[in-house]
């Protein structure tokens, strides 16, 4: 009977410490959206910041069912800290821990509408170093090009608030222009 129970508990030991080969697969996919969530909020090249986008949201939808959130997301953490000198937002940690919230049209929305004010900064910075008007017009045609495109791929229930921000950013850019003649 001793060899029985012993039996059983080598055999719980062993299984509570076998590690569950999905968390270290869900672990290897938290990892990549932690990397494409730094792509997402450091590029300014729309093809780039789209690709990680649908990227992070294929991720986070096809996650492991069967996988412990917590756990495969404190291996992605420890793993990413390791390879990288990042600071971890909240939010990420958050949305690691309820991966759907990547899936969302705020959440697109929201990164979209960085992504916009991000572009805009960089443009700005080049208008200040451009000497002709036709140069600096140029990059505010650019600006209003983007918005166009970004605006178009708004579809969450606050789009308006992400619209009115876009527009807002793009009449201060328009008017620091007109500030910086010849």
């Amino acid at each position: 009977m001793l060899t029985v129970i012993v039996i059983l508990v080598a055999v719980a030991l062993v299984w509570k410490f076998t590690p569950n080969p999905a968390n270290k697969r869900a672990a290897g996919m938290m990892f990549q959206m932690l990397e494409s969530f730094h792509i997402i909020d450091t590029t300014v090249n729309l093809d780039i910041f789209t690709q990680r986008l649908d990227l992070l949201s294929q991720l986070a939808s096809t996650l492991p069912a069967n996988a412990g959130k917590s756990k495969s997301a404190d291996m992605a953490l420890r793993a990413y800290s390791d390879k990288y000198n990042r600071p971890i937002s909240p939010t990420i940690r958050q949305i690691l821990n309820q991966p759907q919230i990547a899936t969302s049209t705020k959440f697109r929305d929201e990164a979209a509408t960085a992504f916009f004010l991000r572009s805009c900064n960089k443009l700005e910075t080049e208008i200040k170093t451009l000497k002709t008007s036709n140069a600096r017009q140029r990059r505010v045609t650019q600006a209003h090009e983007l918005a166009d495109i970004i605006v178009d791929r708004l579809y969450s229930d606050e789009q308006q608030k992400y619209i009115d921000c876009i527009h807002g950013e793009l009449a201060r850019l328009s008017g620091s222009t007109s500030l910086h003649p010849l």
